[in-house]
């Protein structure tokens, strides 16, 4: 059951990030951890995009149910070419660790 958790949060989470304009490059489960009362369902993603999808996922990630938790976020730039009479647009690529808790009682 365990593992049908994690792939369920893996494809429900790839689908927001998704639909808030980011391109999911890479998405990984990670090994469940029981701590206590809990099973720690992780799921780990690198995804490119501007600001604004960024900045939207992460607000769909904060109403996202069941809860799931940032517990990691690493940005960096995206180099790109740009025509003179293009706006620059702020690009980056992200890896994030998110954690979803399952009660084991």
């Amino acid at each position: 059951e365990r593992a049908s958790v994690a792939a369920s949060m893996q494809t429900d989470v790839r689908q927001l990030l998704t639909n808030a304009g980011l391109t999911v490059s890479n998405s990984q489960v990670m090994p469940v951890r029981e701590e206590e009362k809990f099973d720690y369902i992780g799921v780990k993603l690198t995804v490119a995009g501007d600001m604004a999808s960024l900045d939207a996922a992460l607000a769909e990630l904060a109403d996202f149910t069941p809860l799931v938790i940032v517990e990691g976020l690493d940005v960096w730039p995206t180099r790109q070419r740009r025509q003179k009479d293009e706006p620059e647009v702020q690009e980056a690529t992200v890896s994030l660790r998110l954690l979803s808790l399952r009660s084991l009682i």
